[in-house]
């Protein structure tokens, strides 16, 4: 567990940036045993969908491999950061894991859409946010796989013509073409590493070089308010950690 300097540190690197890598979160112990057992899972069948930028997504891990994947959520990694962030009011939204079998080059997006249509003139009403811990089981690097945000993107709500009332984009390719034309910040994951984030941060995963494996398996935290059809891109599962 990290001390409460390091802790600091990092948040005010979430602040500034809208994500932080916290490298070796999880033991090699802990990343090869998630690393195979999402590949058990995608060999039972067990995936949801696999879309057409290469994503396949697995949202039943928590029910179907508990004693693997339950140890990830409120990991003792992540778990001083989501203190400090949300206190008692922090709750699971879900649990996803994800393959990438082939070439992969995923759309900008945010995962949490309705972000910046929030109603802040409710004069009792609370903000909602959210925080995204992604485990990963390979190493990304030039060549390999990267991440990508947009700069200072979580300061930033996508222009209005852009997205629907719910946030969602109206037009993908333009939404695409937007962010495109932004600067950009690339991240390079390690095996074992957790990239901490805030869930409405544009963003996107690929492989440059499409023979590699590529897994890894993100915890959607939202504080209150918390209810099942807040535009998010994950399945709603709701677990208090």
């Amino acid at each position: 567990m990290e001390n409460d300097a390091v802790v600091a540190a990092n948040l005010a690197v979430l602040e500034e940036k809208g994500w932080v890598v916290l490298p070796g979160a999880l033991s090699p112990e802990e990343t090869e045993s998630c690393r195979v057992a999402l590949n058990q899972a995608r060999a039972n069948g067990w995936e949801e969908g696999l879309n057409r930028v290469g994503n396949m997504w697995f949202d039943c891990l928590l029910a179907k491999m508990p004693e693997v994947f339950a140890p990830l959520v409120m990991h003792p990694s992540v778990k001083p950061y989501l203190d400090a962030l949300y206190g008692p009011q922090a709750l699971l939204r879900s649990l996803r894991g994800h393959i990438n079998p082939g070439p992969y080059d995923q759309e900008w997006h945010l995962d949490f859409y309705g972000y910046w249509q929030q109603n802040d003139k409710a004069p009792y009403a609370s903000r909602a946010t959210g925080i995204n811990t992604t485990f990963y089981f390979q190493d990304n690097g030039p060549g390999i796989a990267k991440l990508t945000y947009v700069k200072g993107g979580h300061r930033i709500p996508p222009p209005e013509e852009l997205t629907h009332r719910g946030g969602w984009a109206v037009s993908e390719a333009a939404f695409n073409a937007h962010y495109d034309a932004q600067e950009h910040e690339i991240v390079y994951p390690k095996a074992g590493d957790c990239v901490l984030f805030f869930s409405h941060i544009p963003h996107k995963g690929s492989k440059d070089d499409a023979t590699v494996e590529r897994s890894n398996v993100v915890c959607h935290y939202q504080n209150m308010p918390f209810y099942e059809g807040i535009p998010h891109v994950s399945r709603f599962q709701a677990v208090r950690p």
